[in-house]
């Protein structure tokens, strides 16, 4: 017996979303990892190569390296892999674009690229970022920590209302590593964890927003020599009066479109994606709730200055490349107006050519017709002559009255024979 207003244990009748699973796993992907006591943390992000393995490869290579069984791609465990070698943490994660391997060692760690980490799987890849930060359990960051920094470019700000101290340059050492100074002595294990990870977050991500701007320097000739070869086919096409003219002018539209489409299909990509990793950078720099120290500068203010201008320049080269093609579609289209309407005048002047042709050749019909009518009825009045003046004996029939009164009746009956067989041909 079952108490009543309490249903047994049933299947619910409907099923889950076949990407709920994902969703769930997504929201513990990259979890952080809370930091006891002071340490160096490095992480190095990398891409494919038209020729290296892909991401997924990688992926694949460093589960068998961490000793887990080979999952599916989309499996949140391939995205996040955790392994522990050496006294170093090692974590793999895997992004849309790119993939990363971060590693927690001592402070007095001084190997850059430990051969224990499983830094193998990622062979055939580019390096993008190297960060390096080393997180003391300081409230102050060292001045002997300070004096390798160049003041130029020092950023030395307090994090999270004094809580925290940070310090870069964002000049690469002698490793090629990215070297940031943190003090979270006042920072509980998690809250370092989390200031590690935004450290790490914002070196990487503000990398990547500044790939898109080699492309747009790069593509910025060619666009200059798209806009003088778009400006010379509208003058083309105004000045174009031939078939021949209008058929060149339209080859060379369709050749810059295609040119300036591929332009469009190679770059597009790498602008959207310098957006979409600034935004994400704003926000990570947001959070870090900086306020500068003395009349240093702050990672926020220092990265902005030079990341929204690289943006700008992506924004910009994507317009013109958008008003180029924008453009060249105009031009194709006046191009096809005044063909047609070079056509509808040929077509005009054909019509009315042959529409004279017609009329003449009808008033040639209808000269062609009475002369006819008059030859036929003059020999047929020649042969009732000699017929009248044949019988002109016997009747005694004055030819000349004869003549006169066969006349009308013989240029009737001719011209009503000859009505009679145009409509039959008609």
């Amino acid at each position: 017996m079952t108490a009543i207003g309490v249903s047994e244990a049933s299947e619910p009748p409907f099923v889950d979303h076949p990407e709920r699973a994902a969703i769930y796993a997504e929201l513990h992907a990259r979890p952080t990892e809370p930091i006891a006591t002071s340490a160096r943390i490095r992480r190095i992000a990398f891409m494919p190569t038209g020729a290296g393995p892909s991401l997924e490869e990688v992926a694949r290579r460093f589960a068998l390296f961490a000793g887990q069984s080979l999952l599916p791609f989309d499996d949140a465990r391939t995205r996040h892999i955790k392994v522990e070698r050496g006294g170093r943490k090692a974590t793999f994660e895997l992004h849309n674009e790119f993939a990363t391997l971060t590693w927690q060692s001592d402070l007095t760690d001084r190997e850059p690229w430990p051969e224990d980490i499983g830094l193998d799987c990622f062979a055939g890849l580019q390096r993008v970022s190297a960060t390096r930060v080393d997180l003391t359990e300081t409230h102050t960051i060292a001045e002997a920590a300070l004096v390798g920094f160049n003041p130029v470019s020092l950023c030395y700000s307090e994090l999270y209302d004094g809580r925290a101290q940070v310090a870069t340059d964002f000049n690469r050492d002698r490793d090629g590593f990215t070297r940031y100074e943190l003090a979270a002595g006042q920072c509980n294990v998690l809250r370092r964890g989390v200031l590690v990870r935004r450290l790490l977050e914002i070196e990487t991500y503000s990398n990547f927003v500044l790939l898109g701007l080699p492309v747009a320097r790069a593509l910025g000739s060619t666009i200059r020599q798209f806009e003088g070869a778009v400006s010379q086919v509208m003058g083309r096409v105004g000045h174009a009066h031939s078939t021949g003219e209008n058929r060149e002018a339209l080859e060379s539209i369709h050749a810059l479109s295609a040119a300036v489409g591929r332009s469009i299909e190679e770059t597009s990509f790498r602008f959207a994606a310098s957006q979409a990793y600034a935004a994400v950078l704003d926000t990570r720099l947001r959070q870090l709730v900086e306020r500068p120290i003395g009349e240093f500068t702050t990672i926020d203010r220092y990265l902005t200055n030079r990341t929204t201008p690289a943006v700008a320049t992506c924004l910009a080269t994507e317009k013109r490349l958008q008003a180029v093609a924008m453009k060249l579609e105009r031009s194709a289209e006046l191009l096809n107006a005044h063909i047609s309407l070079s056509l509808e005048t040929q077509n005009q002047t054909i019509l009315d050519t042959i529409s004279r042709t017609s009329e003449s050749q009808y008033r040639l019909q209808e000269t062609v017709e009475g002369l006819s009518i008059i030859a036929i009825s003059y020999y047929a009045l020649a042969i009732i002559g000699y017929m009248i003046e044949g019988v002109s004996h016997i009747w005694h029939v004055d030819k000349a009255i004869a003549m006169l009164c066969a006349a009308p009746v013989v240029l009737f009956l001719v011209w009503r024979g000859i009505k009679s067989l145009r409509k039959r041909a008609a």
